[in-house]
C-alpha cells in the first residue's frame, strides 16, 4: 500500500512540475531575425529587418535566392513598427538569435534613448547583441548589401566587428547593457562603432555580386562616434579611435608604423597593452592619470635600421612611446574641446578615487571635463625582433 501511494505521488508530481516546454514554438513558424535596421524619416521611425531565407539555407542545391529577406515599415514608435510588419511577414519574427542593431547616423544625432527602451522592455530580446552605426548612409542600405564569406550579412557583421576590435583596434563592441550604462553614468558618455558602405560595381544587393572576387559593394567598420548624453556630437578618425582604445584598455592586438627618418619605416606589432587610470589632486583639482604599459615585436623593417643593435633598439622603444602617448594626447584634446563629451569615463575614475571631491563637483562634470588635465604615461618593451633582425641588404658605405 505504501509503495503504491508513493508511486501516486511521483506521477502526481510529474503531472505538475515537468509540465514540458509549455512556451515552445516550431521553427518552420518563425521568421528569425538576425539584424535590424532604424532609420529616421518623417512619419517617425523606419524599421528594416534582415530575415533569414529558410529556403536558400536549407537548399542542398545551388540556388539564386538571396539568403536573407528584408521587411521594412514605418511607424511613430518601434513597437507599433514591429506589430504593423506582421500584415507584410507571413511568419512571426524572432528576435531572440538578433546579432546586430544598426541606427542610421540621423536616428544617432537626434538621440536613441527611446529606440533603447524598446530593446530594454521587450523580453524577447538577449542583451548578446551588437550596436553601431551607418556612417554617411543608412540602415536600411547598410541591411541590404550582401556579404561573400558569410551567407547572412548579419552574422558577417557580428563577426567582423568582434575581429576588428581583437586584432585591429579603432572599432569597439557595445552591447546593450553596456550602452545603457553608459547612457545612465554620471562621469561617461557612450561611443558606439561607426559602419559604412564601400563603393563598388555591381551593386552588392543581388546574388549575382557574389560570384565576383572583387569589385561589389562591401561593408566596413570604420571610426568610432562620440555621444554626449543619447545623442551623437561626433566622430574619431582611425587614428583617434585607437588612441581612445588605448586610454580605456581595449587594446588587445593592432599593428602601427614608425618612422625613424625618411628611409627608415618599421612596422610594430602591439600584442600586449594594459592600461591603468588613477584620479589625484593637484592644488585641490582633481588630475587624471593614464598608465599604459606595451608589449610589442617587430613586423617588418624597411630601410637600413638593425634592431638587433641594442641603441637601435632603444630609439624604437622611444619611438613607440611617443607615437602612442602623441595619439591619445590628441584623442583626449578632441574629446574635451570638440565633443565636450567624457567619453572615457574620468568621471567614474574621480568617483571611485576621489569620491569627496567628485560630490563636489558631479553636478558641474561636464564643464569640469573640459578642462580637467590629463598625465599620460607610455612605456613599452619590444620582446622579439622577428626571425630576422639585420637588413638582408646592407649598403656599404663608399
Amino acid at each position: 500500500m505504501r509503495v503504491k501511494k508513493l508511486l501516486f505521488f511521483a506521477i502526481l508530481f510529474q503531472l505538475i512540475f515537468l509540465t514540458g516546454c509549455w512556451n515552445s514554438r516550431e521553427i518552420n513558424t518563425l521568421a528569425i531575425a538576425v539584424c535590424t535596421g532604424i532609420d529616421k524619416v518623417e512619419e517617425g521611425y523606419l524599421v528594416t529587418q534582415q530575415i533569414i531565407n529558410p529556403k536558400a539555407i536549407a537548399s542542398k542545391k545551388p540556388t539564386s535566392e538571396a539568403p536573407v529577406v528584408l521587411y521594412s515599415e514605418t511607424g511613430r514608435d518601434i513597437f507599433e513598427i514591429m506589430r504593423k510588419l506582421t500584415a507584410k511577414c507571413p511568419r512571426k519574427i524572432y528576435v531572440s538569435h538578433l546579432r546586430m542593431v544598426v541606427f542610421g547616423e540621423d536616428v544617432a544625432k537626434d538621440g536613441i534613448e527611446d529606440v533603447l527602451d524598446f530593446f530594454a522592455r521587450d523580453h524577447e530580446f538577449r542583451t548578446d547583441f551588437y550596436f553601431v552605426i551607418a556612417k554617411g548612409t543608412t540602415a536600411n542600405k547598410v541591411l541590404s548589401i550582401l556579404t561573400p564569406l558569410e551567407a547572412i550579412p548579419g552574422i558577417d557583421m557580428s563577426d567582423s566587428l568582434k575581429v576588428s576590435e581583437k586584432s585591429w583596434a579603432p572599432t569597439k563592441t557595445v552591447r546593450i547593457t553596456e550602452l545603457i550604462n553608459s547612457l545612465l553614468a554620471d562621469g561617461k558618455n557612450a561611443v558606439l562603432s561607426g559602419i559604412e558602405i564601400l563603393e563598388g560595381e555591381p551593386d552588392s544587393n543581388s546574388t549575382d555580386a557574389l560570384k565576383l572576387s572583387e569589385g561589389m559593394k562591401k561593408l566596413h567598420f570604420v571610426d568610432i562616434g562620440a555621444f554626449k548624453k543619447d545623442k551623437l556630437v561626433g566622430w574619431l578618425s582611425e587614428d583617434d579611435s585607437k588612441g581612445f582604445n588605448y586610454i580605456i584598455n581595449n587594446v588587445k592586438n593592432t599593428v602601427g608604423y614608425l618612422y625613424y627618418n625618411d628611409k627608415t619605416k618599421i612596422t610594430v606589432e602591439i600584442i600586449s597593452s594594459k592600461t591603468k587610470l588613477k584620479a589625484s589632486l593637484k592644488n585641490g583639482k582633481p588630475v587624471i592619470n593614464v598608465d599604459i604599459k606595451l608589449k610589442a615585436k617587430v613586423g617588418a623593417v624597411s630601410g637600413q635600421f638593425d634592431v638587433s643593435k641594442e641603441e637601435n633598439k632603444q630609439i624604437l622603444i622611444k619611438l613607440l612611446e611617443d607615437r602612442v602617448k602623441e595619439r591619445c594626447v590628441k584623442t583626449i584634446n578632441i574629446a574635451q574641446k570638440d565633443f565636450k563629451s567624457d567619453i572615457f569615463g574620468f568621471g567614474e575614475v574621480v568617483h571611485r578615487d576621489l569620491p569627496k571631491t567628485w560630490a563636489k563637483i558631479k553636478s558641474n562634470w561636464d564643464k569640469e571635463f573640459q578642462t580637467i588635465p590629463a598625465n599620460i604615461s607610455v612605456s613599452a618593451k619590444v620582446t622579439q625582433l622577428g626571425q630576422v633582425t639585420k637588413p638582408f641588404f646592407i649598403k656599404e658605405k663608399d
